[in-house]
């Protein structure tokens, strides 16, 4: 009896030391687990913004498709007319300052050097103030010519001259030399002699161009012509000049000259003006030309959107020209 009670006791013994080991194995294993759990959610948590927006789309907002943004750092060039250049070089400072990395260079020579540059591939674009001639599109069949404002030619004398206006049949007179002196036409310039000084512009200019074809009508300059390679330069001589006479580009007319109204052959008295290039009652109008080669593409065609979107138009008249319908 005694041997079976200490056999019970001794196995009661062994049950209980098995329980006591099976409760410390399953607290070893659920710590375990509580230690690994915050592990393993943190490599399961997605990363949210770098898989739902992926780089091309955030490319693409940042430089919309619908433009034809010009690469960093891209120069763009422009020569010739120096009516064009002071509407060039505002909307070139214009741009660039909305753009910092675009480089545009812009000078002049005039239309004809303007011309030839885009010809032999020189520039990106041209600047004219005179129609492109038949036989300078065929040295470039892809050439692309763009109206980007209106402009007027005025005849301009000193402030002195008492000369009231002129019709286009004297200014042709006075050109050709066939009028050489302003008291032929009843005006006085006090303090000097009354002899015309002739001030035009050079041959390479689209300005002259326009003025021969306009005015001259194929009869020949006088050869006492001074030639000046700039509207600003002729506006300077006549400024200076008691008995001068020039013509320049409305854009260029300020109080140091005085603007003489055409009087048409029909008695009307038109002033060179805005308005009156704008509704063409002024004789001498003409459009205003940018060129490239072929349709303009990156910061060439940004440039010349610029110039012709309203913004554009408003510098154009900012700088005394007259905007596109």
């Amino acid at each position: 009896m005694k041997s079976q009670r200490s056999s019970y006791v001794l196995l009661t013994a062994c049950l209980a030391a098995l329980l006591i080991v099976s409760i410390l194995v399953a607290g070893c294993t659920s710590n375990g687990n509580a230690a690994t759990s915050p592990a393993a959610t943190a490599t399961e948590t997605p990363a949210a913004p770098a898989t739902t927006v992926p780089a091309t789309a955030q490319a693409t907002t940042a430089a919309p498709a619908a433009t034809t943004a010009s690469s960093p750092g891209e120069t763009l060039t422009l020569s010739g007319s120096t009516t064009v250049l002071p509407i060039a070089q505002a909307v070139a400072d214009a741009y660039e300052q909305a753009h910092p990395d675009a480089n545009i260079q812009v000078s002049g020579g005039g239309s004809g050097v303007g011309i030839q540059a885009i010809i032999n591939k020189k520039v990106d674009i041209g600047m004219s103030s005179a129609v492109v001639s038949a036989a300078q599109k065929a040295q470039d069949s892809n050439m692309n010519i763009i109206v980007i404002a209106h402009d007027g030619i005025a005849i301009i004398v000193n402030p002195a001259n008492t000369i009231p206006e002129i019709t286009l049949a004297q200014a042709q007179q006075i050109y050709s030399g066939n009028i050489t002196s302003w008291s032929t036409l009843g005006a006085q310039v006090p303090n000097t002699n009354n002899q015309i000084v002739l001030v035009g512009r050079d041959s390479s200019s689209g300005t002259r161009s326009y003025f021969d074809s306009t005015v001259m009508n194929g009869v020949n300059d006088s050869m006492s012509m001074h030639e000046d390679n700039s509207n600003g330069a002729v506006a300077q001589e006549v400024a200076q000049t008691p008995g001068a006479i020039g013509y320049i580009s409305i854009g260029f007319l300020s109080s140091s000259v005085k603007a003489l109204p055409i009087l048409t052959t029909d008695g009307h008295l038109i002033a060179p003006s805005v308005a009156t290039v704008k509704d063409k009652t002024y004789p001498i109008h003409r459009d205003l030309y940018m060129i490239t080669n072929g349709q303009p593409t990156g910061l060439a065609n940004d440039y010349i959107n610029f110039l012709l979107s309203p913004a554009g138009q408003q510098i154009v008249v900012d700088q005394g020209y007259v905007a596109l319908p």
